[in-house]
């Protein structure tokens, strides 16, 4: 049953925050750029100057303050997360600083901060509403150990879909929002707040990010709001019964999908799944949609072209859960028609203009 939720306008500060930090990195990068620059040289590289690659500092900066301001109950969670998000945060911080973790260290990493947050918080998923498997679910150390491979294969790819001004950071914002929904609709107030100042934390970020590309949220912000995305979509329907555990699946569907397909493409080309290229469905879209439709536009302005036209498709399973959240067969079903529309997509606009 839908239950009164009150907004106050304290809570747009963490945003505030994580806005104005943002600002200061990019203004003070003639100091740190030696180390945080993101340069133009690589495969996956759009962006036309080196920029910083460090926003995921802001967004953490952001976060402790949501923490501070939080109701009692909430910033007992929120802290709970934050505290086991280190181990993923760090290493993918470090990266953006140093250039040398590797996704395996930083897939390492995150699965840390899944049993970290296992650990502080008791939360782990316990079944996957099919038959058989749920028997198991059940037994603790298998839960766990799903628990922290899912949340790593979210986190990653969020990482993966951080590839054009916005892309990341919009499409987080739209799951954290079809999730706080769906909680809700099912009465649980502690996540939708939660929901609520994840979604007011990245849109400070978002707005230096988005669109003409300031700052980049780099490797720490991905895997931090990766990890935090993955496991707000774990406590749902372990906090709530009635939500079935395929409706954050379903609403994390871009982002995953773009992952499993973009290793089931490497392995059929025979290059190593965690090897950067410029096949993804968003790096399609800038060469053969974007730069051939308005290549009259700057370089900039057609990156940033790129996120909506993906958020499109994100919003997709993203309703279908918020309406369907409770039917595990048809959100089963909507998973595969999810994953036939990015295929027929992806062929659409890989030979688009061919």
């Amino acid at each position: 049953m839908n239950q009164p939720f009150s907004f106050s306008i304290e809570q747009l500060v963490p945003g505030i925050i994580s806005c104005v930090i943002s600002v200061l990195l990019v203004v003070s990068k003639k100091w740190h750029g030696k180390h945080s620059l993101d340069t133009t040289d690589g495969v996956q590289k759009f962006h036309v100057a080196p920029t910083p690659r460090i926003g995921g500092v802001a967004l953490f900066v952001g976060l402790i303050a949501a923490w501070w301001l939080a109701s009692a109950s909430t910033a007992q969670l929120l802290g709970q997360m934050l505290l086991a998000s280190l181990p993923a945060f760090a290493a993918g911080l470090t990266e953006d600083l140093t250039k040398k973790v590797g996704v395996r260290d930083r897939l390492i990493a995150t699965m840390l901060s899944a049993v970290a947050a296992w650990w502080l918080t008791g939360y782990s998923l316990t079944r996957v509403d099919v038959w058989g498997v749920d028997v198991v679910m059940a037994y603790l150390p298998v839960g766990v150990a799903f628990t922290a491979f899912a949340v790593a294969g979210v986190a990653n790819a969020t990482n993966i879909i951080d590839g054009f001004n916005g892309l990341a950071s919009g499409t987080v914002m739209i799951c954290f929002i079809a999730l706080g929904l769906i909680a809700w609709q099912v009465g649980d107030l502690q996540l939708v707040q939660l929901c609520v100042l994840l979604v007011v934390v990245t849109s400070g970020f978002f707005i230096v990010n988005f669109p003409f590309g300031k700052i980049f949220m780099g490797d720490g912000g991905a895997y931090l709001l990766g990890f935090l995305l993955a496991w707000v979509a774990i406590m749902l329907p372990m906090r709530n019964p009635q939500v079935s555990v395929w409706a954050p699946l379903v609403v994390c569907g871009y982002p995953v999908i773009e992952t499993v397909f973009s290793m089931g493409r490497r392995y059929w080309n025979k290059t190593h799944a965690g090897q950067p290229d410029s096949a993804h469905l968003h790096s399609l879209i800038k060469v053969n949609v974007v730069n051939c439709l308005v290549s009259h536009l700057s370089q900039p302005i057609r990156n940033s072209l790129v996120a909506p036209l993906c958020w499109l498709y994100a919003i997709i399973p993203a309703t279908i859960a918020v309406v369907l959240y409770g039917h595990t067969v048809i959100l089963m079903t909507g998973w595969v028609l999810i994953c036939v529309v990015y295929w027929i997509l992806y062929l659409y606009v890989a030979v688009v203009n061919k």
